[in-house]
């Protein structure tokens, strides 16, 4: 009987051994996501006077992730205020602020204009001593590039009353930065496009520099003329 006792418990100890090593934890999966993107919940704040996004409605992107991967395809909008690609999941109509630093470039698909080229650069900051990660528009890219950051800032606080009550909404004003980019991938950034800060920055090539302008009657203040103008310079091998 004790040997019968005995066997049975073995036998029991030895299927639970034998369960234990089947048995494997699945990886939890977040369903929300596909996968191969991450990122967050968004929760759009709307006490703004004024734009947030770069592109008012969803536009059709593709998205070249930092892994060499491409996402196409996706409902995106590029909030310019805070530097952050969203993501409108259709599948549950949830926003989704992005992981920038997985995203290399992204590409809004169908806009009145030619497709829009962004991609993710390194630059210093200019309010510390560290560098970050800012999202730019491709304009012109070769020995010298021309980069726009589509920047959206808040210039002030304003007081408004609906239905009797008293609000506070902030002031939004779009402020484009231009970085200009060297074969030394030195950059330097302007906050207005005009041609003597321009030339400034080459003084060696001012001579050329104005011929270019006035042999092609470009008015580099305006963002066609001057992504013109940088063409022009790749072409010319200035550099």
């Amino acid at each position: 009987m004790k040997h019968c006792i005995y066997i049975t418990l073995l036998l029991i100890c030895f299927s639970i051994k034998a369960q234990t090593n089947v048995v494997q934890k699945v990886p939890e999966v977040d369903s929300i996501f596909s996968a191969k993107l991450t990122g967050e919940f968004f929760y759009e704040n709307k006490n703004y006077i004024g734009e947030q996004f770069f592109n008012k409605d969803w536009d059709e992107g593709n998205i070249l992730l930092s892994t060499g991967e491409m996402i196409y395809g996706k409902s995106l909008k590029y909030n310019g205020l805070l530097d952050e690609l969203i993501w409108l999941n259709t599948s549950n109509f949830g926003q989704f602020k992005l992981d920038k630093s997985y995203i290399n470039e992204f590409w809004f698909k169908n806009l009145p204009e030619s497709d829009l080229h962004f991609k993710r650069i390194n630059v210093d900051d200019t309010s510390s001593i560290h560098r970050r990660d800012i999202f730019v528009q491709v304009k012109a890219e070769g020995k010298i590039s021309l980069y726009i950051q589509r920047k959206i800032s808040i210039i002030e606080s304003v007081d408004v009353t609906k239905n009797n009550a008293d609000y506070r909404y902030q002031k939004l004003e779009t402020k484009p930065g231009y970085y200009i980019k060297l074969p030394s991938n030195q950059y330097f950034v302007l906050t207005k496009v005009r041609r003597i800060a321009f030339i400034r920055l080459f003084p060696e090539k001012k001579k050329s520099i104005n011929k270019i302008i006035r042999e092609n009657h470009l008015n580099i203040r305006k963002e066609d003329d001057f992504t013109k103008l940088i063409e022009l310079m790749n072409e010319k091998a200035m550099f």
